[in-house]
């Protein structure tokens, strides 16, 4: 995994890139332990770039942007699946060619099992405003103000999760979404 830099080092901090065939943006940005986050935000603008064709096969995947996953169960496996893939919440993205605009999503995990779902949809190079809330008292999830979604565990240590790209499919190009006050 490369190193996170922080983001005052960075020339344009707001803009994040990922490079033609991978998946993540490097060096890596916004990690940290969080103790109970009540809400995950951030204003995000999506530019032409994030305009792609990966073909039929994984055009539906999502793509992710900001997130949460939690950790600290005694019960969490070892096994190499990520946290954030056993529990958490994270905004999905996708170029949709056929409205010519981006899909916004629910992409959450509950005990290892996925739950995703489209929530609206946003013009490239519109700033939108975006929110994961989570409410411990009700124990539910809520992205983008879509539908909540029921959640089981009692977690309360949780880190960020950043841009990343794919499914499956690598990004096919040079790929830059501006994420800022998160």
């Amino acid at each position: 995994m490369s190193g996170c830099v922080p983001d005052f080092l960075l020339s344009d901090s707001d803009w994040v890139v990922i490079e033609a065939g991978e998946h993540e943006p490097s060096p890596a940005r916004k990690f940290g332990l969080l103790i109970s986050p009540s809400e995950i935000s951030a204003t995000v603008t999506f530019d032409s770039s994030c305009i792609y064709d990966v073909g039929a096969v994984d055009a539906d995947d999502w793509n992710k942007v900001i997130g949460v996953g939690f950790v600290g169960a005694k019960d969490q496996p070892l096994d190499g699946v990520a946290p954030h893939q056993v529990d958490g919440a994270r905004v999905g993205w996708r170029w949709n060619a056929q409205r010519q605009r981006i899909d916004l999503g629910a992409y959450i995990y509950v005990e290892g099992q996925r739950i995703d779902f489209k929530v609206a949809e946003v013009a490239i190079n519109t700033p939108t405003k975006m929110v994961i809330k989570i409410d411990y008292d009700r124990k539910v999830y809520q992205v983008l103000g879509g539908k909540t979604v029921p959640f089981t565990h009692n977690k309360s240590f949780a880190y960020n999760t950043g841009l990343y790209f794919g499914g499956t499919s690598v990004a096919p190009h040079r790929i830059r979404v501006k994420i800022q006050d998160y």
